[in-house]
């Protein structure tokens, strides 16, 4: 098959090393493991899945040799599926308790790790509807979760787990540590040269409640300005925020001789975002009137405090970060304008919030060498 074709053509030989996750999202969470995994063992040939095309179609550069689907959950197609290849190691990410997956590779010998898992009394599996997924929780190797709450919520069922951490740490900690391409650094640089002496809000995974909330921010405040950076860049939305009065696209720059002057600049483009943070005197991340809240990870890394909408259920690196200082959960629109006045206002309380944010990251980075240590452990 295509996959051991490319292996073998790159030196790799021997059983695969699996990592499997439901979409781009949860990627951020594997990547260092498979970095890791890559550095360790630089001769295994790694397998990358996903269930949705987000991840196969937004991968792009990864340590695996071979990035695909998986069939549907039938037990026909995982049998077939799981004696492909021989694997030697399958990791899943967070919640992919696929029951014939589980089933097929341990009857294939596969050792089967469950990682970066979250759980919570009452949320499935954890409620009455997660019985057949707890059953085959035997399949696995080993258990491993983000904290001491999630461990105690899954002993109550009669399995053991292993607190290992959140790897999601380790990758924006990377971030900041680490060096942009030249093609982010460029743009980088465009957001520093618009910004220049003035303070700067950055609104990252913006929907339209934070629009709305923030939109007359800093009418009474010339020296601030705001970042933004659409959920959906292609949305209604996000064009017509474009739209605006004294409001500039980082996109349709290039077509321009001078520099925009306004207090707002559209983030219009992918892969910059988590290295705008850096920019930041604040942040403010989006979805906590929606779905619920992105990734307040990434300006926390960075010493950057952080204000969200209500929507934080189950997030447990918010309620952490809400819990130390670095990080204020918005109920209204109304509240978050007033934290925003106060974080402008107030430069003191603003550093002390965006040095807790920075302390508590530091404190918790060391989950993927953990990860892959239990992981080697039980080969």
């Amino acid at each position: 098959m295509a996959a051991e074709e490319t292996a073998r053509k790159l030196g790799k030989t021997g059983p695969w090393l699996h990592l499997h996750c439901a979409s781009l999202g949860e990627y951020e969470q594997g990547a260092p493991i498979l970095a890791a995994w890559r550095r360790q063992h630089p001769r295994t040939p790694i397998l990358l899945t996903f269930f949705s095309p987000s991840g196969v179609e937004g991968v792009g550069e990864t340590d695996a040799d071979h990035v695909d689907y998986l069939p549907f959950d039938t037990r026909g197609s995982m049998r077939r599926w799981s004696t492909a290849l021989e694997i030697s190691d399958t990791v899943l990410i967070k919640y992919e308790l696929w029951p014939e997956m589980l089933r097929g590779l341990h009857d294939a010998g596969t050792r089967i790790h469950l990682v970066a898992a979250r759980f919570d009394p009452g949320r499935h599996p954890l409620n009455w509807a997660g019985g057949f997924i707890r059953k085959h929780l035997k399949f696995l190797s080993t258990l491993q979760v983000q904290d001491a709450a999630s461990a105690e919520a899954i002993a109550r069922y009669g399995h053991t787990a292993t607190v290992t951490g959140d790897p999601r740490v380790d990758r924006v900690t990377e971030t900041v540590h680490g060096t942009a391409s030249p093609a982010v650094r460029a743009r980088l640089d465009r957001i520093e040269s618009w910004k220049a002496d003035r303070k700067l809000i950055v609104v990252g995974s913006a929907w339209p409640p934070e629009w709305s909330a923030l939109l007359n921010a800093l009418d009474d405040h010339p020296n601030w300005a705001i970042l933004w950076a659409p959920h959906e860049i292609n949305s209604r939305s996000a064009a017509d925020w474009s739209a605006h009065g004294d409001t500039d696209t980082l996109s349709t720059w290039d077509e321009r001789s001078t520099r925009p002057s306004g207090q707002r600049l559209i983030l219009d483009e992918m892969g910059v975002l988590k290295y705008a943070y850096g920019l930041a005197d604040f942040a403010v991340v989006g979805g906590g009137w929606g779905q619920g809240v992105h990734n307040v990870l990434e300006p926390a890394a960075f010493g950057v405090p952080v204000l969200c909408g209500p929507q934080v259920a189950g997030f447990r690196e918010i309620a952490a970060l809400s819990q130390c200082g670095g990080l204020q959960v918005c109920d209204r629109e109304e509240d978050m304008q007033a934290a925003c006045r106060s974080w402008i206002e107030a430069p003191d309380d603003r550093k002390r919030a965006g040095d807790s944010a920075r302390s508590w990251v530091s404190q918790h980075v060391g989950a993927t060498n953990r990860i892959a240590v239990t992981v080697q452990k039980a080969r």
